[in-house]
């Protein structure tokens, strides 16, 4: 499970092709964070106003923002734009369970029983997959692919272009700029599809495969927070790994010592080598805290009338030294 899951592979353009039928069929408004996780920390707010969350806008810690239902946050318009309803429905399989899971885990009882225990396994999948940072990653080693496979093509993989081109219009291509246009149109089908985000779809969807079956071979430990209170970011299922004193986050999952997710104010799941039970002190809960933080990209939530605000004031100043506005 490292980075180059995200890279284009040999089935992708005919899987796209197969999804070229439902490639308007689109959810403009996608949860990221899942509407149902997002209520386990929903409270009542004000009286006679329902169920809300309490988010916090990095960019400006100053602001304090009017709660919000769970539909209405963690939410991006088009996260995935080429045929994101048949994924929406994928994602739907593993989030349909969740309100009789959480509140089996929270009694202790998801452990025993194999579908809860799954289920839960799936979400730390699902969030890891369906998250801005995996989007960001997806970008980014295409850009580097690219690169990697236009540089080859000039070089070493020169005489089977030049033969590519005469196969196809019967002439010899003249030149480092008549190869580089030939180049060009050998990855053309590839750039088209990562430009109108067909690509995405299929490596979203090929990558949430691979990911639930390398976390179904993992332990699950359902951590209680001893004192204090979890919030949850926009970016929530974090990659997490110790280097001496330091709790590094974000890595590959292959890397990591273990994966997090904050499943309510007082509840937290994580990967580990066995199935546990265990309760966290409050130190570590704020420690988890910072990293949700430090790895949100905008938001983080916790639920109404929360503690939290204090340690959301200290850390944003750091958040926004890290994550400057162009």
């Amino acid at each position: 499970m490292n980075v180059r899951n995200t890279a284009p592979g040999r089935g992708d353009l005919e899987k796209i092709a197969e999804l070229a039928a439902q490639a308007d069929d689109q959810v403009v408004k996608q949860h990221t964070v899942s509407r149902a996780l997002l209520r386990e920390f929903a409270a009542p707010a004000n009286r006679g106003c329902g169920w809300h969350v309490q988010p916090y806008d990095l960019n400006h810690p100053e602001r304090r923002l009017k709660t919000r239902t769970p539909r209405g946050v963690g939410r991006i318009e088009n996260f995935v734009s080429y045929a994101s309803a048949s994924l929406e429905a994928l994602w739907g399989e593993v989030e349909q369970d969740l309100p009789d899971v959480f509140t089996a885990a929270k009694r202790g009882e998801a452990l025993e029983d194999p579908h809860p225990r799954r289920v839960l396994q799936d979400l730390i999948a699902l969030h890891y997959v369906r998250s801005q940072h995996y989007r960001e990653v997806f970008h980014r080693v295409f850009a580097e692919t690219y690169q990697e496979q236009l540089s080859w093509l000039l070089t070493e993989g020169r005489p089977l272009l030049e033969r590519a081109s005469v196969e196809r219009t019967g002439l010899h291509t003249a030149g480092p700029q008549g190869l580089q246009l030939r180049a060009d149109e050998v990855l053309g089908l590839t750039v088209g599809a990562y430009r109108n985000g067909a690509l995405l779809r299929v490596r979203i969807e090929d990558s949430f495969a691979k990911t639930r079956q390398f976390v179904a071979r993992m332990g699950l430990e359902i951590l209680e927070a001893q004192e204090s209170e979890f919030l949850i970011g926009d970016n929530p299922a974090l990659t997490v790994r110790y280097e001496g004193n330091q709790l590094r986050y974000s890595m590959a999952l292959g890397d990591a010592h273990s994966a997090v997710l904050p499943i309510g104010p007082r509840h937290m799941i994580a990967l580990a080598a066995t199935d546990a039970y265990g309760r966290i002190p409050a130190a570590l809960v704020d420690r988890m805290n910072v990293l949700q933080i430090k790895a949100a990209r905008q938001y983080v939530y916790t639920r109404p009338h929360s503690p939290l605000a204090a340690l959301i004031s200290e850390v944003a100043p750091q958040w926004i030294k890290e994550h400057p506005q162009p």
